[in-house]
């Protein structure tokens, strides 16, 4: 009996070990490949995915060509580029069928791969705020998540999400390394990464722009060479975020920094449309609005606001459940809630009232990381049509909740069980 507990005592702490997680990781990645290589996909060729020209990823491949036949400014769509909204997929998936050929079958198994790293990367990135059998079980549950929430659905797909969360992985593990560890080239590398990642899902650029007074305040503290880190700082992210800007102003002059269907506020009108109780003829009456000379659209859902602020708001409340894995309603087509959303969260929401409660310093990694969620999913909430779109929209975002949910766990843990922790 005493050999038994000893030889799990032995196995507990082998499974608490960085070398034990490196190799779930880097096994887990393989596990996607091969997948990638044994499952059935729908789109067998490229050019079936061509013909799908109403989708998504039929548009995707369509400027994907367009780029590998007639150049890097994608000459074909003559206007400054609009939709889909990943602008850099389109050039991902260029870069595939240059080295590939014009296949459809490496796209999908790359994809695989990306989002294998993706996870490795994020539990790489974090798995030292935890202890280490917690990390482990972090590492496990962010594979469910992603056999389960992309590998399903959207792995085999041209959808730009597959892309922004290997990005978002990338960044993350080099802010957080690059940052504790004082490494100023991780640092620029996560800016640039970062860049990048809003030329894929533009809504991260809210929090592209949150990011730099974070990142000034540390910079700041360190002097002359601090400065001209932050300068190279917010050069680098520029850099990687100004593409989109460059191409657009060659091909049609005009600098337009994200898809047009993104810069424009006249898409609320379909976004969020105004319902009939609303009396609009009352802003014609309105002389407080005359004077202002507020845009007629503002104008209109001030009064929306005021008239009806029970609809508008639930409006928005409904699409904060749908984030939180509740309402899947809103979808086109019936899909169960998502009760594993719903742990996360939970744990999420956990994390910050044990951290709030205990009075704990912030670090600058879960500013920047609390930050993140903040933004992506509250640009989701206020400009994004998730009923269209469903899930695979949040898919960058429910990784990094997993975090502080399992942090969550591993402080509840600690609570509960302090005698025992020595051995975990």
């Amino acid at each position: 009996m005493r050999k038994k507990y000893a030889l799990i005592y032995d196995l507990l702490n082998f499974c608490s070990t960085k070398r034990a997680g490196t190799i779930l990781a880097i096994s887990f990645v393989a596990v996607f490949f091969i997948l990638s290589l044994t499952r059935n996909y729908d789109f067998k060729t490229f050019e079936s995915i061509l013909n799908a020209t109403g989708d998504d990823w039929g548009i995707y491949a369509s400027h994907a060509l367009d780029i590998k036949h007639n150049g890097m400014l994608m000459p074909e769509a003559k206007t400054a580029y609009c939709s889909p909204a990943g602008f850099l997929y389109n050039y991902f998936i260029a870069l595939c069928l240059v080295i590939f050929g014009e296949r459809s079958f490496p796209i999908f198994v790359v994809q695989h791969l990306m989002l294998g790293f993706s996870i490795a990367l994020i539990y790489w990135a974090f798995r030292d705020k935890m202890r280490g059998f917690t990390g482990l079980v972090f590492l496990v549950t962010l594979f469910i998540f992603a056999l389960k929430d992309v590998y399903k659905n959207y792995a085999p797909l041209l959808l730009s999400e597959n892309l922004g969360l290997f990005l978002m992985a990338i960044f993350f593990f080099c802010f957080v390394k690059g940052f504790e560890k004082d490494k100023p080239l991780l640092q620029f590398t996560s800016a640039f990464v970062l860049g990048l990642a809003i030329l894929t899902r533009p809504n991260i650029f809210v929090y592209g722009i949150a990011l730099v007074p974070i990142v000034a305040f540390y910079y700041i503290k360190k002097g002359t060479a601090g400065y001209r880190n932050l300068l190279i700082f917010v050069v680098a992210l520029i850099a990687g975020a100004s593409f989109l800007g460059i191409r657009n102003y060659l091909l049609v002059k005009q600098f337009m920094l994200l898809p047009g269907n993104m810069m424009s506020i006249d898409g609320l009108r379909n976004f969020h449309p105004i319902p009939p109780s609303v009396d609009l003829s009352r802003v014609a009456t309105n002389l407080l609005y005359a004077k202002l000379h507020i845009d007629i659209l503002i104008v209109n859902y001030v009064e929306y606001i005021m008239q009806e602020p029970g609809l508008f708001f639930h409006f928005y409340f409904k699409k904060i459940l749908f984030c939180l894995g509740y309402l899947p309603s809103l979808l086109a087509g019936s899909q169960a809630p998502r009760l594993r959303w719903m742990i996360m969260w939970a744990g999420y929401f956990t994390y910050l009232f044990l951290h709030i409660k205990n009075r704990e310093k912030w670090e600058m990694w879960e500013i920047a990381l609390n930050l993140y969620i903040l933004c992506y999913y509250g640009t989701l909430v206020m400009t994004t049509y998730v009923h269209n779109y469903g899930y695979r929209m949040l898919l960058p975002g429910i990784f990094f909740v997993l975090v502080f949910t399992l942090i969550a766990i591993d402080r509840l843990w600690t609570m509960a069980m302090p005698v025992h922790n020595e051995a975990l």
